[in-house]
């Protein structure tokens, strides 16, 4: 009886021990087939979708060329993922707002681009409407999601002057061909044309990068009563902005009464603009941009909603600047850099501000290594030391120059080591590329800079080439 007992006992054992590792095998099974199936999932494949205004349909599948769809609907419609592709045909017309909703990753971005006859015009987008009740601000593409990339698109005649009843300054804030959300980060905006755009770029998204885009030609007020065209418009932090050419930006207009002179006939717009005080902003770069008869460069304000929020460390260097009215106008900012620049007024109109326009009280910025050369008698340092705004800038080995008219300093300059005399561009009378602004063999400026980390000049040349950097955006190369 012992002995079967202790046989019974064993068997039931044995039986348990077997279920237990079947139920490991089948879970291990399991286990491995939802491993492959979550690896699949995982390595999902990416997807191009093709979309033509002209021969689409929407009933296609949209993913090859042959079967594009036809609207932007569709595409709003679909749900995009990591590495997905819409690309639109060359030769081909859209009429926005096209919202993209949804996000790429930090490896995969959504990419916005085109395809077809490289011999056929950009994908043209375009949107003249400005509804507020419909949600409706006049961008040809908003941006609602991350790691989105847009290149290659053409943008045109989007909306500009609104009724003067249309609200006040979040309503303007809506307007932007090419429109980034505050939610949006990790954004690329390249390589598109935007021609005739009240606004062209608008960015609220942190960690945008807006680069090697021409933005021209938009002369329209925005608003009866107030504000000028504005190329790229920035309204938060951590963004760059380089390489890209922006021209005629600027209206002049008997409606805007603000300014200096605050009569009729005032002049507005311009190249770059950063505001919207609700938000602190720090850590904006903006090089490498070539700009022709904007009106300004850059103007950074906080008048809007609140004074006198904090706005630091914006780097402005190596740009080329051939505009009206002031290179920087800044209103509000601390501790910016405004380096390496070739900056060149010749052109007057009845807001002339000078060339540096900095308000802030003790705001301790770099004004260093600057190529500055004036004609008509336009002031370089319009506030300053003596004035009732007393910004404290550190104002360095910056070149000097009047091709015509007095040299008319301002107030604060020159600075400490300053060059005075004819840079010698290669061609500045009859300049029409950035190039002509590059510095010839006996230049003045030639070694005379600062030793500021910056790697390559707005050439790409690389920074020093002699035994210390050159003054200016370039970089003396034989």
């Amino acid at each position: 009886m012992l002995k079967q007992k202790h046989i019974h006992s064993f068997v039931r054992w044995s039986n348990i021990y077997c279920r237990m590792v079947t139920f490991m095998l089948i879970g291990f099974g399991i286990y491995f087939v939802l491993g492959n199936c979550s690896k699949e999932i995982g390595k999902q494949k990416h997807t191009t979708y093709y979309v033509d205004a002209e021969s689409g349909n929407d009933i296609n599948e949209g993913t090859s060329e042959d079967f594009p769809w036809k609207t932007l609907q569709k595409i709003e419609k679909a749900q995009l993922y990591p590495g997905d592709t819409v690309r639109f045909k060359r030769g081909t017309s859209f009429v926005g707002p096209l919202y993209i909703t949804n996000s790429g990753d930090s490896l995969n971005h959504i990419t916005l681009s085109d395809y077809g006859d490289s011999q056929l015009p950009a994908p043209a987008f375009t949107n003249s409407v400005f509804d507020e009740k419909k949600g409706n601000f006049g961008n040809c593409i908003r941006i609602q999601g991350s790691y989105i990339v847009v290149e290659n698109l053409y943008c045109h005649h989007t909306v500009a002057q609104l009724p003067e009843n249309t609200g006040g300054f979040t309503t303007m804030w809506e307007l932007g061909a090419i429109y980034i959300d505050k939610q949006a980060e990790y954004c690329i905006i390249r390589n598109n044309e935007l021609f005739d755009c009240g606004v062209g770029i608008k960015s609220y998204g942190r960690y945008t990068l807006i680069e090697n885009n021409f933005i021209h030609d938009c002369n329209r007020v925005l608003k009866e009563w107030n504000w000028g065209p504005i190329g790229i418009w920035i309204g938060s932090d951590y963004q760059e902005i380089c390489y890209n050419r922006i021209f005629n930006y600027r209206v002049i207009d008997p409606r805007i009464i603000w300014g200096p002179n605050s009569y009729g006939g005032g002049a507005d717009g311009g190249a770059i603009e950063i505001d919207d005080a609700r938000i602190n902003k720090s850590n904006i770069s903006i090089h490498h941009n070539y700009t022709k008869d904007c009106q300004g460069f850059l103007e950074v304000t906080w008048s809007d909603m609140q004074q006198n929020p904090e706005y630091t460390d914006f780097a402005i260097h190596h740009n080329i600047s051939d505009d009206f009215q002031q290179f920087i106008a800044l209103w509000c900012g601390a501790e910016c850099r405004i380096e390496n620049n070739t900056i060149i007024r010749r052109k007057v109109n009845v807001n002339d501000w000078g060339v540096f326009n900095i308000t802030q009280k003790n705001s301790k910025n770099y004004i260093r290594n600057n190529i500055i050369v004036v004609e008509n008698n336009v002031v370089i340092f319009n506030v300053g030391k003596n004035g009732n705004a007393q910004p404290n800038n550190t104002i360095e080995n910056n070149l000097y120059y009047a091709a015509f008219g007095i040299l008319n300093m301002g107030k604060e300059g020159p600075g400490s080591m300053p060059i005075f005399g004819n840079p010698l561009f290669l061609n500045y009378r009859e300049s029409d590329i950035p190039k002509d602004f590059s510095i010839t063999r006996k230049s003045p400026a030639i070694d005379k800079g600062l030793e500021l980390g910056y790697k390559t000049d707005f050439g790409k040349t690389k920074i020093p080439q002699g035994n210390a950097p050159d003054a200016g955006a370039f970089e003396f190369y034989e």
